[in-house]
């Protein structure tokens, strides 16, 4: 975060009339205590990561911190000048801040965020409880609701813009367009959303009853909260029996949904296939290498290389692979999980990759939940596609580049995708 700090002209004095504003004298005074406040967050932040980092000041598996107070100091004395700081600000907050009720937990949190921040990954990072929950559940593509996607309406309402199928919120009667006004009877209009879909959520078999106006008529629909599935694989069968699939994101789920798309397809005749991966975040590891396992000639897939130089192979043998033309549709939001599947088909030279040039994140998280449900995420390793392209930070380059038109009413990269498809059936 910046700040700017302007300097006044200086002229000549001139008798001036005064005129008093009290609300612009208000608005001063408390803009005047909100920058105090936020410098010395900003300091108190940044004290805690040089006391961290200077073992003054450690942080527990449980989430706890605590102060080494025998630790010893190095020959310039920036140990003890911090750690003489800190304690100076504390002993300010505590007796001079104008606001009651500081949430020492949220104080607590924000130290942990800023610590991590400092190493200076922007995908090393820590997480609270809620936010590793959440995690959790985007990335195995599981949990316990009643499958319905909402929006924050600038009403207060929570609106209901989609119904998983076969979902609970199906079988209760829910529709698209219903907008929610109280979870159990708790008012969700000041609530963000995050906050009013957690409500929303909970263990399975337990009924949830949500108070909803659908046409201006007031309505209370309960439904059972069962196990929902994310639909992160799309498919359907296009002209001349080519196969397209869309991926939204790699999670746990979609090995088995996408196997379950190709072998649909090849039930329905295809002689082609489109894989399209473009806006796909990424995802799980794992879950991308079981799934060009299934389309690609045994061999290596990907493999990782630690800050020692170790190397992780990650290797394909279940006797399986595609042998019609195939199309990868990506794009400069093609990221990770994404640029190792583009990577390998186009190192394998199963298809064309189509499209843009990819996001470039050549890199390798892990996730280290600690005691108290928290958890921190850090960088372990880069990856390189089988014959070693290294992507971090320049991307998967197409074979056949092609900028989407977003003025044309149709997919012109999609199109690019068919074409290539019906040169190779043409050719062969």
């Amino acid at each position: 975060m910046e700040e700017n700090f302007n300097e006044e002209s200086k002229s000549e004095l001139k008798p001036k009339v005064k005129v008093v504003n009290e609300g612009a004298m208000a608005r001063g005074v408390l803009l005047g205590v909100l920058s105090t406040i936020l410098v010395m967050v900003v300091v108190l932040c940044v004290t805690v990561v040089v006391l961290l980092k200077n073992g003054y000041l450690h942080i527990s598996t449980d989430g706890s911190v605590y102060v080494q107070s025998d630790a010893t100091t190095d020959d310039s004395g920036i140990g003890s000048e911090v750690e003489a700081k800190l304690n100076a600000i504390e002993s300010v907050l505590d007796s001079k801040f104008y606001f009651e009720n500081v949430d020492s937990e949220e104080a607590a949190e924000a130290i942990y965020k800023a610590y991590l921040s400092s190493y200076g990954d922007k995908y090393t990072v820590y997480y609270t409880a809620e936010e590793y929950q959440s995690l959790l559940e985007s990335t195995t593509g599981t949990f316990y609701g009643i499958g319905a996607t909402c929006q924050k309406n600038e009403d207060g309402t929570i609106q209901i813009v989609a119904i998983i199928e076969d979902s609970p919120a199906e079988a209760a009667g829910l529709q698209a367009g219903d907008k929610i006004t109280a979870v159990d009877g708790q008012s969700v209009l000041d609530l963000d959303l995050s906050t009013a879909v957690s409500l929303i959520k909970g263990d399975k078999g337990t009924d949830v009853v949500l108070s909803i106006i659908r046409d201006s008529e007031n309505l209370e629909i309960t439904a059972t909260r069962d196990e929902i599935n994310v639909k992160t694989v799309e498919y359907q069968m296009m002209e001349d029996n080519i196969g397209y699939i869309a991926i939204s994101q790699f999670d746990e789920v979609t090995t088995d949904q996408f196997i379950d798309a190709i072998e649909d397809l090849e039930a329905q005749g295809m002689v082609g296939l489109v894989i399209d991966i473009r806006d796909n975040p990424g995802g799980v590891l794992s879950t991308v290498v079981d799934m060009l396992e299934y389309i690609l000639p045994d061999g290596l897939i990907v493999y990782t290389e630690d800050v020692d130089g170790n190397r992780t192979n990650y290797s394909g043998d279940d006797n399986n692979e595609l042998t019609i033309p195939v199309a990868v549709l990506v794009n400069g939001n093609s990221a990770s999980a994404s640029e190792i599947f583009a990577g390998a088909v186009q190192d394998y030279e199963l298809g064309a990759i189509i499209g843009t040039q990819t996001f470039g994140k050549g890199i390798v998280q892990t996730i280290q939940p600690l005691t108290d449900g928290s958890a921190i995420k850090y960088t372990i390793a880069k990856y390189f596609t089988p014959k070693g392209q290294d992507i971090h930070g320049v991307g998967v380059t197409p074979d056949i580049q092609v900028e989407l038109d977003t003025e044309s009413d149709t997919d012109n990269q999609l199109e690019a995708g068919i074409n290539y498809i019906k040169e190779q059936l043409t050719n062969q």
